[in-house]
């Protein structure tokens, strides 16, 4: 995370027109930060860490309007791009994208705009002529509760692990569950954590 960020840091730095206010690898330094420089633009990951990065984004978004939010991360694009769009981030970067679009997608925020790579765009096309398609289910049919439940199971944590993590209890962790084997038609446990592999992608 360490070098990703100095890296990031060093192309941004690298474009006159931009000025990197601040930089930290620490969650609960960010609305401190946000609310010291007043940042036009904030660059984040929120999936770190198995927090819950969408409720992040929205509580951000909420607290900070005038600060956008564009995110960077190794999390599926195809899952995760829409669903951080609608909880209030600008836009998403893939991690293993290019400094280019790296920079295309700040001045694309910073101009009001929202920003997803060309894949993402041409997903959401075919999402309007078809919705059926498996990539919209994956994005929409889940709560934003399920999601995160869902990306855990997928980085291998038990029922215990995340029920102490999202601080609710076991059998609230079964039902998001049950309703996630439901919506997306897995037929069991293993179904389902090769599903949360397969469909979320691996974070780096």
């Amino acid at each position: 995370m360490e070098l990703i960020r100095v890296a990031l840091v060093n192309i941004i730095s690298a474009v006159s027109q931009l000025v990197v206010c601040a930089a930290t690898g620490d969650y609960d330094e960010v609305e401190d930060l946000i609310e010291r420089h007043r940042p036009h633009l904030m660059i984040a990951e929120p999936f770190a860490e198995n927090r819950d990065g969408i409720m992040w984004i929205k509580e951000l978004t909420a607290k900070f309007p005038q600060t956008k939010i564009l995110v960077a991360s190794s999390n599926a694009e195809a899952t995760y791009a829409e669903r951080a769009l609608r909880a209030g981030a600008s836009g998403y970067w893939m991690k293993r994208g290019t400094a280019s679009g790296l920079l295309q997608g700040i001045e694309t925020v910073l101009s009001g705009e929202l920003y997803v790579s060309p894949r993402i765009a041409l997903l959401a096309v075919h999402k309007l002529i078809d919705r059926s398609s498996p990539s919209s289910v994956a994005v929409t049919a889940l709560t934003d509760r399920e999601l995160h439940v869902f990306a855990l199971i997928g980085a291998g944590h038990g029922v215990s692990r995340i029920a102490q993590q999202l601080g609710i209890s076991s059998r609230t962790v079964e039902a998001h569950c049950e309703h996630i084997k439901l919506k997306l038609s897995y037929r069991d446990a293993i179904a389902l954590k090769h599903g949360a592999r397969e469909l979320l992608g691996s974070r780096s």
